[in-house]
């Protein structure tokens, strides 16, 4: 019949080679056993040093892949946060109507005269909307003619075509105007709308 081995058997065992080599090297001293009796403990303690190694190794991965589902998550909702910031055409002259909106044009003045703009629309070129932003109500009152938003109002910016009023939405939220949001489709799509809008009032 198998004979099932205990652990206190194990050990019994592994200790018995260096316990019968410490007696037959008894005459010589002992020298030679007592180093043989410590090679067998170093041999037993091998094992659980491997072993806690191994678990440490283990944990490092379980550890490193949590971060990554972690870093996936805030991804995915950094992405769907950016997808909600875009507006389309209709809900931009829903905004407008309700007169609940500052909708910022980001282009620059000339664009602004020769091409036109949104109606109800303020111009603050991209490169001046960080500074805009952080002006005084005064201040803005004095340059740009219109009430400074707070960070909590509705903002909306656009441009041409989407690219411009996206950098200003970033700047935006960077200092704190959490509410904002920009028309990607910018002044192109407006104006393919609104054309075809009075073509088919026509």
């Amino acid at each position: 019949m198998p004979v099932a081995v205990t652990a206190g058997a194990w050990l019994e065992g592994a200790r018995e080679p260096g316990a019968a080599r410490l007696e037959g090297g008894a005459g010589a001293g002992g020298v030679g056993g007592s180093g043989q009796q410590r090679g067998g403990r170093q041999a037993m303690v091998l094992p659980w040093l491997l072993l806690g190694t191994a678990r440490r190794a283990v944990l490092g991965s379980v550890e490193a892949a949590l971060c990554g589902l972690k870093s996936i998550k805030g991804n995915h909702h950094n992405f769907y946060t950016a997808i909600s910031k875009d507006v389309t055409y209709k809900e931009l002259k829903n905004l407008l109507n309700s007169k609940n909106i500052m909708l910022i044009d980001v282009r620059e003045a000339w664009e602004i005269l020769e091409y036109g703009k949104i109606p109800g629309s303020i111009n603050i070129p991209l490169d001046e909307v960080g500074e805009a932003l952080q002006m005084n109500p005064r201040d803005f009152k004095e340059k740009y003619n219109e009430v400074k938003p707070s960070k909590s109002d509705n903002l909306v910016f656009s441009c041409l075509a989407g690219v411009r009023s996206k950098k200003a939405l970033d700047t935006a939220i960077s200092l704190g105007f959490h509410s904002a949001q920009h028309y990607a489709g910018g002044w192109k799509e407006w104006v393919t709308y609104e054309f075809s809008e009075k073509k088919q009032g026509n």
